[in-house]
Formats: structure tokens, C-alpha cells, sequence
């Protein structure tokens, strides 16, 4: 069992080590971006086979939106916080995520059913 937390916690380095890279200095040093580059990286190395984030697809982005609506109470994170976390991700990715899930408009039903 130590085995593998050790194993997800060098994932996650590593996972963050490539967004440091990959992002401008001012998105990773920024606390609240850095927060959600972190959050994600965590998800990857405890809830997917990723290891690197040029892995990373849309169907991953689609999974993790639908973990951070079923948990954004736990995360302490709101709306905006998804959202941003998620244009965040879209851009640092250079990956396009489904359009719903950056719509945070009453009339999108299917973000309001996530959340409870």
C-alpha cells in the first residue's frame, strides 16, 4: 500500500514539475491558479493511469469538471472557482473542453444537476 501512495505522490511531481514548464511564471505563481494546477494534478495521480499532460484528453477535462461539481463542497471551491480552474486547464492543455462546462448560465442544466 506505501508502495503505491509513493508512487502517485512521484505522479504528482512530476505532473506539476510539467505545468511549471508549461506555464507562464505568472499563472503558476499566482495562489488561487497555482491552487487548481495543484488540485488537478492530485486528481490525475489519484483517479486516472496519466502521468504525464500531454495524456491528458478532453474526456479527462470532462471527468474532472464532473469530480470538482460532485465535491466542489468538500474542495472548498465555487462557481467561479470551477470555472476558472477549468479555462485555466483549456489554455496551459491547449485542449478544448466541452462548451457546457464553461457555461455557468441558470439555463444550463446540466452543471445545476451536478451540483447539490
Amino acid at each position: 500500500m506505501k508502495r503505491a501512495s509513493v508512487m502517485r505522490e512521484q505522479i504528482y511531481r512530476n505532473l506539476m514539475e510539467e505545468f511549471r514548464e508549461k506555464t507562464r511564471p505568472s499563472i503558476y505563481t499566482n495562489s488561487k491558479s497555482s491552487r487548481w494546477l495543484q488540485l488537478f494534478c492530485m486528481y490525475l495521480a489519484n483517479y486516472t493511469d496519466i502521468k504525464h499532460l500531454d495524456e491528458v484528453q478532453e474526456q479527462d477535462a470532462e471527468k474532472y469538471f464532473d469530480y470538482l461539481t460532485s465535491n466542489h463542497k468538500r474542495l472548498s471551491l465555487s462557481l467561479a472557482d470551477i470555472k476558472r480552474s477549468m479555462q485555466l486547464l483549456e489554455e496551459s492543455l491547449n485542449i478544448k473542453i466541452y462548451a457546457p462546462l464553461l457555461d455557468f448560465s441558470l439555463s444550463n442544466s446540466v452543471l445545476w444537476k451536478n451540483l447539490k
